[in-house]
Parts: structure tokens; C-alpha cells; sequence
């Protein structure tokens, strides 16, 4: 349940998500790296965080709606369903407490909607909820996303 909270004057009133749309993209989630410098101190993105950025942008280029006009709110949820390792041996999903950090996870998606443009600015997000799992052992790992405006 969201709550809008007006100046104090008023009750607070209860606002309903309307959700935009969902994208499920059958990847293994990869976490935003860091900057990296040439010799020359020029900064450029790493190569795998380039190429993920790519695949889940455009994926949802495909597949959305219209833009997200600027100064509207957006909430953003995520479940990164990561490939589980061969150590874990059978099982149901569980949750993923290993490194890569979910911010990090996030981070990529943030900026491969920026590419697709689903968003005037990522700064509209007001809200995000992101999980990172394991999958479970008949699963292949996917990053799903879902889009609502506030």
C-alpha cells in the first residue's frame, strides 16, 4: 500500500499504483562494474556491463509502452534470479546473500531503462524493492522488472 502525504493540512490520502508494465529478461543478472581508466586516464564502462546494459535495454525497447513524462513518480521493483551453483546441489530457489551487492544489480537496470528511454530521468523513481535469489535447480536465471507510476 502507497501513502501520499500532502503539506499536514489534509489527510493523508492513499495512492494506487498503476502498473506500466513487466520484463522478464532470460539473462544471468550481471552487477554494474565500476569505471575503469586507461593509461591516458580516460574513463569507459567495462565491456560485460556494456554488453548486459545493451541486451536488457533493449529488450524493453521492445516490449514498452509509451515514455514516463518527467516529474512523474516510478516505482521500481526487481528479482534478479541468479544462476545457481553447482555446489548447492537440487533444490527450490533460495536467497542469494553473495556478492555481487543488489545496488550494484540495480544500478544496471536503472541505467539500461535510461537507455530505452522508459523514463524522462531515473530521478522520477521514488520507490524500489529488489531481490536477489538463486534459482532453483530446473530455472534458468532471468532478471524480472516491473515498472509502476505512483
Amino acid at each position: 500500500m502507497y501513502y501520499g502525504y500532502g503539506d499536514g493540512m489534509e489527510e493523508n490520502k492513499k495512492i494506487v499504483p498503476t502498473k506500466i508494465q513487466t520484463f522478464i529478461v532470460k539473462m544471468n543478472p550481471v552487477a554494474k562494474g565500476r569505471p575503469r581508466f586507461t593509461k591516458t586516464g580516460r574513463a569507459y564502462t567495462p565491456k560485460k556491463t556494456k554488453e548486459a546494459t545493451d541486451v536488457i535495454a533493449k529488450k524493453i525497447e521492445e516490449l514498452r509502452g509509451e515514455q514516463i513524462e518527467k516529474g512523474v513518480p516510478v516505482a521500481l521493483y526487481c528479482k534478479f534470479m541468479c544462476k545457481r551453483p553447482a555446489s548447492m546441489g537440487k533444490g527450490d530457489r533460495v536467497l542469494k546473500t553473495t556478492k555481487p551487492d543488489v545496488d550494484n544489480y540495480l544500478k544496471l537496470v536503472m541505467d539500461a531503462c535510461n537507455q530505452a528511454k522508459v523514463w524522462e530521468d531515473d530521478s522520477q523513481v521514488v520507490e524500489v524493492l529488489a531481490q536477489k535469489w538463486y534459482c532453483a535447480d530446473y530455472q534458468e536465471p532471468e532478471v524480472q522488472i516491473q515498472i509502476s507510476r505512483l
